[in-house]
């Protein structure tokens, strides 16, 4: 999740029809987690068909219909390659998934749901083949995808910056930390329930942020690499309102590391280039087409066992908002 910036900004509140006729980029694999986390069965791991995981899915076709019949054209962002920065990070989450993969394997031994169902989420996976079904599904939908060559939340902040989408939407903080003139958090989850209450949008604006801290961009920057990210666990200590007071006093981190008798990171400049410069999508992005409402329902009825309903709501969406192809082929739903 990147940066934990949260006590630092602040959210408006959003209705979806404030976005009506916006261009806006999705972060997919977070989205992915949360769909794979949260639609499970009785022994914790995610729903699916014959054995083909399917949660996801389920989780894309109801928030992309759901976005575009509110007007708003989604760009869904793939994550790329992880910069040889991240390993270490991504080795702790790999070592924490093996722990929790051997807690869930004993419950399911011993016929304990309870504990299974609780770490089930813990040991989610968003695979190759799901990614690719992902894919296939946003094409079926006419949704444009694009894949990012590195982070696609800095790919996405780049896109905002150029002009390409209005804002990212985004659970990661880091979002900010890449420039993104506009994030939304709760995008996709928007009217959802969590933890007994009703999630809304937000949407944080970066100057109104950068002015209320009272601090530029590249000392942003270095906050967020003391608070700690994924490409450095921070200064031991400094938490946000901490790294705030200091980075407000000494204007830098090297000045904050040296007031605090702590070792500069080696690869300071190379982890500022990756927020100031991150990799992104070359050229335009595509724009979106119309979908083939045989090709969805052959795809998640035929082969997936989808329920007619929600497959039919789905298409309903697309069809209100003229985003569908017109055919004379019959559907499922003609018999």
């Amino acid at each position: 999740m990147g940066c934990n910036l949260r006590d630092l900004v602040v959210p408006h509140p959003i209705d979806l029809s404030d976005l009506r006729g916006e261009r806006v980029a999705v972060d997919v694999f977070l989205n992915a987690y949360q769909f794979l986390t949260s639609l499970t069965g009785p022994d914790g791991r995610p729903l699916s068909h014959d054995g083909r995981v399917t949660a996801h899915l389920y989780g894309f076709l109801d928030r992309a219909s759901s976005l575009i019949a509110h007007g708003i054209d989604p760009v869904f962002i793939f994550d790329g390659r992880p910069h040889d920065l991240k390993r270490e990070t991504l080795k702790d989450r790999r070592e924490r998934k093996n722990v929790a993969r051997r807690k869930w394997e004993a419950a399911v031994e011993v016929n304990d749901m309870a504990s299974a169902k609780k770490l089930g989420p813990q040991i989610a996976e968003y695979t190759p083949n799901m990614v690719e079904d992902t894919k296939r599904l946003f094409d079926l939908m006419g949704v444009t995808w694009v894949d990012a060559p590195m982070e696609a939340e800095g790919a996405a902040a780049v896109l905002c910056g150029r002009g390409e989408v209005s804002a990212v939407a985004s659970q990661d903080w880091d979002t900010l930390l890449y420039g993104s003139p506009t994030m939304i958090r709760n995008l996709t989850a928007h009217g959802t329930r969590k933890f007994g209450r009703v999630l809304s949008a937000e949407r944080i604006e970066l100057d109104e942020t950068l002015e209320t801290l009272g601090i530029d961009m590249h000392q942003f920057v270095d906050l967020g690499i003391m608070i700690g990210t994924d490409f450095h666990p921070g200064f031991r200590g400094v938490g946000p309102k901490t790294g705030l007071k200091l980075i407000r006093n000494f204007q830098t981190l090297e000045k904050v590391a040296e007031h605090k008798e702590i070792e500069v990171p080696s690869d300071i400049d190379l982890i500022r280039e990756l927020f100031h410069n991150h990799p992104s999508v070359e050229g335009m992005i595509p724009d979106h087409t119309r979908g083939q409402e045989e090709g969805i329902v052959a795809m998640l009825r035929g082969e997936l066992g989808f329920g007619e309903n929600r497959v039919k709501i789905a298409i309903e969406r697309l069809a209100s908002a003229n985003r569908l192809r017109s055919s004379s082929k019959p559907t499922l739903f003609d018999f």
